[in-house]
């Protein structure tokens, strides 16, 4: 621009003949010329403007949007259900005293491996242990007094009643053994199952009462997973289908079965029972543990199946976009579809698709009906 202006100020002094001593002249005539430039550059602008809108041979290459596809071909959709269970046992025996006395010996420790019938402690039986001589002793004389009675009546010797006499005794005495060796047998405290002794809780020295909790025994390894689900599943679960278990806070996933599924349906909640085998080959887990049981209810093994993030929402229902490759451009179309069945990040399409169409899946969010696109 002021090179411009110096030409023009020369020009003016070589037309005119005049030396440069009128300065504010010049400068007047100067801001004069530039303010003619500057009016005929908007107008120049104004024009180009105006020529490029309506010259229809002048075409601006616009970016295409980038999209990912998937090309429709049917597979298998699964549907499953998560349901919350807690770990037990189904031989965790909590031990009681059947009888009253003193903690004479404690046979075993907490953690102990114990078999069915081992004893775990005893209790005072002195008392107990004479009575059972003396009604064994009793047992004793009664069993000979009757054989010898037996073979007299059988030779008719002796009286009846002197038989039915013997008779009674003793029959009453080998009850009266069965009560004293029962009450002995009391004082031994066993296990009822194989397993781990898991606790103990009293000490030698200490005096129980029958019914007093004493052990614990629980066998890990022959655990179980119950929990209740919606009777609308009663026709989708069996005895023999297998499930996914995990258990989060030992980070345990493995294969198991359902082992139980109960035909009464609770009128509270509407639900009914299921049981889980529950295989504990490291010995880690344990009863009241946490789990998640991951339960097949639903298999398509001829399905359409697309991302949920690929399928949009409008008034009119859900739609994807179609790929539409008759163009000389790849060119996005709307569809309509309807959803069958969701898990996690799949949806099973069950009509609006067939085999073969391609369908974007990743930029969904960025095309509109009709636009060109990029298929990376």
């Amino acid at each position: 621009m002021k090179k411009l202006s110096i030409l023009f100020i020369f020009a003016i002094l070589a037309s005119c003949g005049q030396s440069p001593k009128d300065l504010a002249a010049l400068q007047a005539s100067l801001k004069e010329k530039e303010t003619a430039i500057k009016g005929l550059q908007t107008e120049i602008d104004s024009i180009q403007a105006q020529i490029e809108r309506l010259d229809t041979t002048h075409v601006v290459e616009a970016s295409l949007t980038p999209v990912e596809v998937r090309t429709m071909a049917n597979q298998t959709f699964r549907h499953y259900v998560r349901l919350s269970a807690t770990v037990s046992s189904k031989e965790n025996v909590l031990l009681s005293a059947e009888g009253n006395g003193r903690v004479v010996s404690v046979n075993a420790e907490e953690g102990d491996r114990v078999s069915k019938g081992q004893t775990i402690l005893r209790l005072e039986s002195d008392f107990i242990e004479g009575q059972l001589k003396e009604a064994e002793a009793a047992y004793q004389l009664a069993k000979t007094t009757f054989e010898r009675r037996e073979n007299l009546w059988k030779d008719s010797i002796g009286s009846e009643i002197e038989y039915l006499n013997a008779k009674t005794n003793f029959q009453a005495a080998e009850n009266r053994v069965k009560q004293a060796r029962a009450q002995y047998e009391h004082t031994f405290v066993k296990a009822p199952v194989n397993g781990s002794l898991d606790v103990i809780r009293v000490n030698k020295g200490e005096f129980v009462g029958a019914g007093t909790p004493v052990a614990r025994v629980v066998d890990l390894s022959n655990l179980e997973l119950e929990t209740d689900i919606s009777e609308s599943y009663l026709k989708a679960v069996k005895v023999g289908d297998s499930v996914e278990v995990s258990i989060p806070a030992l980070g345990l996933k493995q294969g198991e079965k359902v082992i139980f599924a109960s035909q009464y349906i609770n009128p509270e909640n509407r639900s009914f029972t299921i049981k889980v085998g529950l295989k504990n080959n490291n010995a880690l887990i344990k009863p009241n543990l946490l789990a998640e049981i991951k339960l097949k209810d639903y298999e398509n093994p001829n399905a359409l199946v697309l991302p949920s993030m690929a399928i949009r929402k409008d008034l009119n229902g859900d739609y994807v976009y179609l790929i539409d490759k008759t163009e000389a451009k790849p060119i996005a179309r709307k569809r309509y579809v309807q959803i069958g069945r969701s898990f996690g990040e799949d949806a099973e399409i069950i009509e609006g698709l067939t085999a073969g169409e391609q369908v974007i899946v990743v930029g969904a969010n960025s095309v509109n009906e009709g636009q060109e696109v990029e298929i990376q």
